[in-house]
C-alpha cells in the first residue's frame, strides 16, 4: 500500500498526547488523539479515506480466497454519538534488522509555522491532523486500518494543568514568598485578627 497522507478536519481533541507519549498500555509510548468533529467533515473525510481502505480490503480478501471479518475502525460515531477520528504513532519501534527508530509529532501553529517547545496541549483544544492509513490483516482479528499519526496544526490552545499541586487550583488570595521561604503574601485576603 503507497503511503497517503491525508488532512483532517479541524475538531476538538480529546486526550491529546502529542509531545508526551502515553506508555500507560506500551511501554515504549505511544502519541495519540481522538478527534471529535462535525458530521459534514466526518462524512467528507470518509469520502476520501474508504476507497483507500476498500481497495485494501477487496485485496485481502481476494487474497484469502474469502471475505474476511473487520476489526473495529478507528473513524466511527462513538457511544455519546459524535463522530470522532482516532490517530496514533508509536514512540520507537525496533525493525526487522534490529535498529530502532524513534517519531515524534510535528506540530504547526494556525499560521503552518513550526512549534519547537513543549505545549501542554489538552482536551478541547481545536486542531488538524496529517494522518497516512495503514491497513492491516492479522487472521483472528480481520482486517482493519489505523491512522497512522505523522503532524498536527493547533488553531486553537487549551492548556492542561498538571496535577502536581495535589489537585488544587491557583487562588488569588495567598501566595508564598519563595525569596523570603515561608512569608506568606496576603493580596485580598481576610486580615489576620478576622474571625473565620
Amino acid at each position: 500500500m503507497a503511503n497517503v497522507t491525508l488532512t483532517t478536519p479541524e475538531g476538538k481533541a480529546v486526550w491529546p498526547k502529542l509531545v508526551t507519549p502515553d506508555t500507560k498500555f506500551n511501554a515504549e509510548g505511544v502519541y495519540s488523539c481522538r478527534l471529535i468533529v462535525s458530521e459534514d467533515d466526518y462524512r467528507a473525510f470518509r469520502a476520501q479515506l474508504d476507497p483507500i481502505v476498500e481497495r485494501e480490503y477487496a485485496n485481502v480478501c481476494a487474497a484469502q480466497g474469502t471475505d474476511v471479518t473487520r476489526a473495529r475502525e478507528p473513524c466511527k460515531i462513538n457511544d455519546d454519538g459524535e463522530y470522532e477520528l482516532y490517530a496514533k504513532q508509536v514512540a520507537k519501534k525496533i525493525t526487522k534488522t534490529g535498529d530502532e527508530l524513534e517519531f515524534s509529532i510535528a506540530l504547526f501553529d494556525a499560521n503552518v509555522r513550526p512549534i519547537t517547545d513543549e505545549p501542554n496541549i489538552g482536551s478541547g483544544s481545536i486542531i488538524k491532523m496529517s494522518v497516512q492509513p495503514y491497513c492491516w490483516y492479522v487472521a483472528s482479528q480481520g482486517f482493519g486500518y489505523t491512522l497512522r499519526l505523522k503532524a498536527a496544526q493547533i488553531l486553537e490552545m487549551v492548556e492542561y494543568e498538571s496535577q502536581g499541586g495535589h489537585g488544587f487550583s491557583k487562588e488569588s488570595s495567598y501566595a508564598v514568598n519563595v525569596e523570603g521561604f515561608g512569608e506568606v503574601l496576603t493580596t485580598d485576603a481576610k486580615s489576620e485578627d478576622s474571625n473565620f
